[in-house]
């Protein structure tokens, strides 16, 4: 139980600091088989999902979720 109420309040801390229309820049690269990404690609976010993905795509083409405990990424420009 208790597990799920830290998650919870880290979706909405997640969903709180990263709204829909906040640019987010990659620090690291994420090598992912169909849709890899640079560091320096910029990610418009959409959403967080419940489990605290963060969802949106990328300018340089494609969509995916970036996931806060392993991809590597700052906030470029706060929502838009």
């Amino acid at each position: 139980m208790a597990e799920k109420v830290n998650r919870d309040m880290l979706v909405a801390q997640y969903r709180a600091k990263y709204p829909a229309g906040t640019v987010l820049e990659l620090t690291a690269p994420i090598n992912d088989e169909y849709t890899p990404k640079d560091v320096g690609d910029r990610f418009i976010v959409s959403g967080v999902d419940d489990i605290g993905q963060i969802h949106g795509r990328f300018l340089s083409g494609g969509s995916m979720a970036i996931i806060p405990e392993v991809d590597k990424f700052k906030i470029v420009t706060e929502k838009q």
